[in-house]
């Protein structure tokens, strides 16, 4: 019995997978609701629970593999309870493993991809699907002005129907570059064109940066590909067309961007922060407070509790609460990760991911003047790229347990040379 039912498990755990990616859009439109009714979205915080204890059992019990980095997370995870229970009076709380838990759900998850891709090929469209859910709920509400807005305060923008424009932004910036590579790829003009001008709309309108940072990204990239093969061919005239083309397309832009709620967010953050020219980013203060959001400060704070730490803590982590109340954090995923888990907690933590990442960059640069052509490969590591960057100076993407399926499914596919099942 017990063997039958594994042997089910195993067969469907693919499908299964498939089902709450797709679920997911859904999970973050009842918790934007919940959230703005000040209902606990503990409800769904216990469904991705469940859905993690099945990639347990799927990794430990069903395959029978990764088991001992499973267990260096386990053990890293009673080590760091018990580091805050012994070095806080107030021991450890709710914060505290609620943190915990939406940090290892990524490797664990990331885990169970790269083992369930391996033997299973994922249909990249659902991917796809996932994505068109997630622009038409933005869309829909915002054309018909009944969304909610990015922002509480000052800045402008509608994020549609979900709560936090950062998440979805950063989810939208990662899925994009392969779903248009993928259009173009299999010469599909008018999805292309219909997809784009849905895109650009919720680009725009969203208000955050994620988003504008892939779509230059694309623009880059397809720029050169053109270019070189141009190059190649020795047809200057077009090279001149399209230098011609793309300097039209930057004055369209000129014209069209300062209507936007991107551009609007970019004035009033700069007219809060006293900012009237360039020359005033050049100090720190202002470069921190505009660009990133005052970010670097709460990182030069964390660091300095994190340095007058204990040394135990330092390998294990400081936690979330400091002398009684939640710490600020700087949001930057990697360095949270090194101060509230300490070095080992971030060694275990990101070992696989970071372990994958070398893998493929390493297969992509090896051949890079094959591989640049390929534009499902490149349209791979545009999306890891992206997710890179928007961890390091966004956050809220590798600790968020909606945001960081999605890159570790982009990880894993990247992972198995880019197939899809068609």
């Amino acid at each position: 019995m017990f063997n039958k039912v594994n042997s089910v498990l195993e067969n469907k755990a693919i499908t299964l997978f498939n089902f709450f990616l797709l679920l997911q859009p859904f999970l973050d439109l009842t918790t934007s609701f919940l959230i703005h009714n000040n209902i606990s979205t503990h409800i769904i915080f216990f469904i991705k629970i469940l859905f993690l204890l099945f990639c347990l059992y799927y990794i430990i019990i069903i395959k029978k593999e990764s088991i001992k980095y499973i267990i260096f997370i386990f053990i890293y995870s009673i080590i760091f309870t018990l580091v805050n229970v012994f070095t806080k009076k107030s021991g450890i709380n709710y914060l505290e493993i609620e943190s915990l838990v939406k940090v290892i759900y990524f490797p664990i998850i990331l885990t169970f991809v790269l083992i369930l891709f391996k033997d299973n090929k994922f249909n990249i469209k659902n991917l796809f699907i996932t994505l068109i859910i997630y622009l038409l709920f933005i869309f829909i509400p915002g054309i018909f002005n009944i969304g909610y807005d990015s922002y509480l305060y000052d800045k402008v923008g509608n994020v549609g129907f979900f709560y936090s424009a950062n998440a979805v932004g950063s989810i939208i910036s990662m899925i994009a570059p392969l779903f248009i590579f993928y259009l173009i790829k299999n010469k599909k003009v008018i999805y292309l064109i219909l997809f784009l001008l849905l895109y650009l709309y919720v680009l725009f309108n969203l208000g955050t940066k994620a988003p504008i940072l892939t779509c230059l990204f694309i623009i880059l990239y397809f720029a050169l590909y053109i270019l070189i093969n141009l190059i190649k061919q020795k047809k200057y005239r077009k090279i001149i067309i399209l230098i011609i083309t793309l300097v039209l397309g930057i004055i369209l832009l000129s014209y069209i961007i300062p209507l936007t709620p991107f551009y609007k967010n970019l004035i009033i953050h700069a007219n809060n922060k006293g900012i009237s020219k360039l020359s005033d980013l050049l100090t720190f203060e202002k470069l921190d407070e505009y660009i990133f959001s005052a970010r670097l400060s709460f990182l030069i704070d964390s660091f300095k509790v994190f340095f007058n730490s204990t040394i135990i803590q330092k390998l294990f982590g400081i936690g979330y609460i400091i002398n009684d109340m939640r710490f600020k954090t700087s949001e930057m995923d990697y360095f949270v990760t090194l101060i509230h888990h300490g070095i080992i907690g971030f060694i275990v933590i990101y070992y696989k991911y970071f372990k994958s990442l070398f893998i493929i960059f390493k297969k992509y640069l090896g051949l890079i003047k094959k591989n640049f052509f390929d534009i499902q490969k490149s349209g791979f590591i545009i999306s890891i790229v992206v997710s890179i960057m928007n961890a390091l100076l966004v956050g809220h993407v590798l600790d968020v347990p909606s945001v960081s399926i999605f890159v570790a499914v982009i990880i894993g596919i990247a992972s198995f040379d880019c197939k899809e099942k068609e």
